[in-house]
């Protein structure tokens, strides 16, 4: 609308996301574009090593278990203030979730306290996945939205990229379907790790 110009003043904005980070940008673009809301600002963006479906129980031993302890790190360096919450259940959660080995299971435990919003505008906030892990991954997965993205929008995907190439692969019509989607994949890189690759 006509206060996107009145807040924003200069050049185009273009967003650039790795990882988890590049499956929001996609999703966010996705959604605003959908419900036509994209600020006229944002002129396109770029999603870096997106695994595009997000489901927890797909990644493989070690890294289950790697990505979950550092969630957990995180819960622990956050306990004074996690403590604090009443929510019903949540405490219990929280001890379960430091339990938890792998993420999946750790997912499975917190989604149900997870603060989200609502899939259309107004985009009101609500607490938890009432199915759980299942439904948090569905949610947050921008496969689904990725055919409405209205800017350019490149996708840049290493094939030996271990922990998420296999779901991108698996959910890469979606992006194919949209002339504003660029997909880029490239033979090496791993996750994130295209500078450090031999070429």
């Amino acid at each position: 609308d006509d206060d996107d110009d009145v807040i924003h003043q200069g050049g185009p904005i273009f967003l650039l996301g790795y990882s988890l980070g590049a499956n929001i940008i996609t999703k966010y673009l996705g959604e605003e574009s959908l419900h036509g809301t994209l600020p006229k600002c944002l002129a396109g963006g770029a999603a870096m090593g997106n695994p595009l479906h997000i489901h927890s129980g797909s990644i493989a031993f070690p890294w289950n278990m790697v990505l979950a302890a550092g969630i957990k790190r995180s819960i622990l360096q956050n306990y004074k203030t996690l403590k604090q919450f009443r929510e019903p259940g949540y405490q219990t959660a929280v001890k379960k979730a430091l339990m938890s080995p792998t993420i999946a299971q750790l997912d499975d435990t917190f989604s149900r306290y997870l603060i989200r919003n609502e899939g259309k505008p107004p985009y009101e906030m609500k607490l938890g996945y009432d199915g759980g892990g299942e439904e948090y991954w569905r949610d947050a997965s921008s496969h689904r939205y990725v055919a409405h993205v209205s800017v350019p929008l490149l996708k840049i995907s290493a094939q030996d990229d271990f922990l998420v190439f296999g779901q991108f692969a698996k959910k890469l019509n979606y992006c194919l379907e949209n002339p504003n989607v660029i997909v880029v994949k490239t033979r090496c890189g791993g996750h994130l790790g295209w500078q450090e690759s031999p070429p």
